[in-house]
């Protein structure tokens, strides 16, 4: 099977307990754990952090990817760090501002790589494949990740999630419209999916801006509302590991 890989980064960011050598070391961790498995991989790095020097650390994570999204200065963005992210005054937090302003920002970075996808001839090699999965950088795939799962008639033409969460969200169906998640960290879809899950995101986008007029929203539980299960196989596990940024706390999927 032939895959393409979006792994969305944050190299410098005020949120998180770990510093930007120590997220290059971790998303280098995510490379290789793809290579093992995909060896021909196409991997797709998008980079929507603050700013940062181009190191020779960070000049050679760049070059192992066949893309580099710079985000960087994407207006969006610029305003999420300098009016939000920058001002967190704990950088341990999990959801509040900082959550609300993740979610904008995965939305905002996954459009931009679908859209480049899509429209963008010199990418097209990343579209010549059979599946594209997203991961979120630092994270890597255990040595439990089955490739086989994925090349099943039950996969194909699907999504494919770890199993649905309970919702912790109080009343969650009728704030947010859905009680229950899919893990933002590990999924994918096969490419003939791309142009819909285009048009999907930018719903997603318009609903959570709707939602957070008033509540609590994040990508998980829009990834659930909008994509779902009667479009998506769920596994007890996709074997995604790695720690979480805000505490280092392990977590495995």
């Amino acid at each position: 099977m032939k895959t393409t890989w979006i792994i969305s980064s944050a190299i410098n960011t005020n949120v998180g307990v770990y510093d930007p050598g120590a997220r290059i070391l971790q998303t280098h961790e995510t490379i290789n754990s793809i290579l093992r498995f995909y060896p021909d991989a196409i991997l797709v790095l998008v980079e929507a952090g603050k700013p940062l020097e181009l190191t020779p650390h960070l000049e050679a994570l760049r070059k192992r990817c066949h893309v580099f999204l710079d985000m960087t200065s994407n207006n969006q963005i610029e305003h999420l760090h300098n009016n939000f992210l920058n001002r967190v005054p704990n950088r341990n937090e999990m959801g509040g501002t900082t959550g609300l302003v993740k979610t904008v920002a995965e939305i905002t970075i996954m459009g931009s790589a679908l859209r480049s996808l899509a429209t963008q001839e010199e990418l097209r090699p990343a579209m010549e494949v059979d599946r594209i999965f997203k991961i979120s950088g630092r994270y890597q795939l255990s040595p439990l990740f089955d490739t086989a799962i994925y090349a099943t008639p039950a996969a194909q033409d699907r999504f494919v999630f770890r199993q649905r969460d309970k919702s912790w969200i109080e009343n969650a169906q009728e704030l947010v419209g859905t009680e229950y998640s899919y893990s933002s960290r590990l999924w994918s879809f096969p490419v003939n999916k791309l142009d819909y899950l285009r048009e999907i995101w930018d719903v997603m986008g318009q609903d959570a801006l709707e939602i957070t007029k008033t509540n609590y929203i994040d990508m998980e539980h829009l990834l659930f509302k909008h994509i779902g299960p009667d479009q998506s196989l769920e596994l007890e596990h996709t074997h995604c590991m790695g720690t979480i940024a805000p505490t280092g706390t392990m977590i495995y999927d």
